[in-house]
């Protein structure tokens, strides 16, 4: 970005946008599987052993998930079937929760990622369920003052892509 675009943007950040006061904004952001996939390993920090991660959405709300804990070619790849089970619900409750909907052996998906602290910060697992907190993600990516103006967040998901819809609003 220019940095006097970016010094503007921060004036105005600043400033709590007041000079764009009475915005409201809303947008359907559709997120192919190629840029979800590419966004997704820039933010994995490095500490995490998580590799191979690829996510591909599905119709209806659901992921299928596959990763591999660690680099030995000898540990299988993790395959993990996701369902959204419980919407963002701005400001209060800035969580997306997935249900994990494998069965068998992928079950201790969960309780492996636990014990190898492999889950980055502002994700956890409880159970079948994984909570995933925007806002911590968001500070974390130095994005929290910008969230800070959502007023709804969704996440859905089509064949191929996830679809995200935004709205916000600046008083």
């Amino acid at each position: 970005m220019d940095e006097r675009l970016e010094r503007l943007l921060r004036r105005q950040l600043a400033e709590g946008f007041s000079d764009l006061r009475g915005a409201d904004a809303a947008i359907t952001l559709p997120v192919s599987e190629r840029l979800l996939n590419e966004i997704l390993a820039e933010a994995i920090p490095r500490s995490v052993p998580i590799n191979e991660l690829h996510v591909t959405p599905e119709p209806d709300d659901r992921f299928a998930v596959q990763f591999r804990v660690g680099t030995s070619a000898f540990i299988p790849r993790v395959k993990i079937a996701l369902a959204i089970d419980r919407q963002p619900d701005l400001p209060a409750f800035p969580v997306i929760v997935l249900r994990m909907e494998t069965t068998g052996l992928m079950m201790l998906a969960g309780p492996a990622l636990r014990l190898l602290n492999a889950l980055p910060a502002g994700i956890t697992v409880k159970d079948d369920r994984i909570h995933v907190d925007l806002r911590a993600l968001a500070e974390r990516n130095r994005l929290a003052p910008y969230f800070d103006y959502l007023d709804e967040l969704r996440v859905h998901t089509v064949t191929g892509a996830l679809v995200l819809t935004l709205r916000g609003r600046i008083t």
